[in-house]
């Protein structure tokens, strides 16, 4: 970004992006190859993701952002059939907004208000007495930063509502080490989110995919437009996914951040820090006005990330070290 202003508020990998994407990216423009059209269907790098996830490329379906393909699930199961959306509550709201816009209702399930964890048996309950057709879970999720879900609650979930469709965006998964992606083998109502935005560095080229049973990426891919994803993307993105080695370095690294930022953060008499499973934390504030603080931040450059819903906390993300000491510097400077 061409400003000063350090961004807490975006949930990027600070560390940026593997080398060989740049060398990638650079060679494509010495050679000027972007004056050629890439691969209508994102072939290769469906191939890639298949086997990175064992799967068959015809479980993926490349797109423009992880966004993107929300974007087509919700017009194939919310607006072609009119039906439910049902998510929790707090989850990623522009997602969630998103789909109220296309749903003909939303249903929200409250998180527990202490740590933000899911009643599967209040989720189940909820689709079946709504009827929803369609479901919405970020795991991590976003702003908590906590796992929602593991592999065993998710097989209950589509076991006990096989009418709704479920989507499962994995934005923040790298961090964990966790994708229920091999799931759509055999389960048609599981859609899993992946992007390139997060871990892998990539938020600015724009690409995702969907990773769904066969059947249901058909659907999607019908309705995808070609060459939806450009050829420069694509290529940096293939590069990101095969250079494994730097992936895991930088999780690694930014694990070992986030936990040294946390540690601190703690230490805040007017925090109540969230734990997290991905590279930001939710922050409760104790005791002082939040818009106080967020201008005396902002003085300071510093922005961090807030929702309307939510007032009395905000969201900040693990940054380079040297700036993670900066905000903490900053916050050291606030009158209580």
């Amino acid at each position: 970004m061409s400003d000063e202003t350090l961004h807490f508020e975006a949930a990027i990998n600070p560390y940026g992006c593997s080398p060989k994407v740049v060398e990638t990216i650079e060679r494509i423009a010495r050679r000027r190859e972007y004056r050629f059209y890439g691969e209508p269907d994102a072939a290769t790098l469906r191939e890639l993701l298949a086997a990175r996830h064992d799967l068959a490329p015809e479980n993926f379906v490349v797109s423009n952002g992880a966004g993107e393909a929300l974007a087509w699930t919700f017009l194939i199961k919310l607006v072609m059939r009119p039906g439910r959306l049902i998510a929790p509550y707090p989850s990623y709201e522009r997602f969630v907004e998103a789909g109220k816009r296309y749903s003909s209702e939303l249903i929200e399930v409250a998180l527990d208000e202490k740590n933000f964890s899911l009643s599967l048996e209040s989720l189940i309950n909820k689709t079946r007495e709504n009827r929803a057709t369609l479901g919405l879970i970020s795991n991590p999720n976003n702003p908590s930063g906590n796992r929602l879900l593991d592999e065993q609650s998710l097989v209950n979930l589509l076991d006990e509502t096989p009418e709704c469709l479920w989507i499962v965006d994995e934005a923040y998964a790298d961090y964990t080490g966790l994708s229920f992606a091999r799931l759509v083998r055999e389960r048609s109502n599981l859609i899993v989110l992946r992007t390139f935005s997060k871990a892998y560095g990539l938020a600015g080229l724009r690409v995702g995919c969907a990773v769904a049973h066969r059947s249901v990426a058909r659907q999607l891919a019908s309705v995808r437009l070609p060459w939806a994803v450009n050829s420069l993307s694509l290529a940096a993105a293939q590069a990101a996914l095969e250079d494994h080695d730097y992936l895991n370095g930088v999780v690694a690294r930014i694990h070992e951040d986030c936990r040294s930022f946390y540690s601190e953060l703690c230490k805040f008499p007017f925090f109540h820090v969230h734990e997290s499973a991905a590279n930001f934390f939710l922050i409760r504030l104790i005791d002082i006005e939040p818009e106080r603080l967020k201008q005396h931040l902002a003085a300071h450059k510093i922005r961090v990330r807030s929702r309307p819903d939510m007032p009395n906390h905000i969201r900040v993300t693990s940054m380079l070290p040297h700036d993670n000491r900066y905000l903490l510097n900053v916050l050291q400077e606030f009158e209580t």
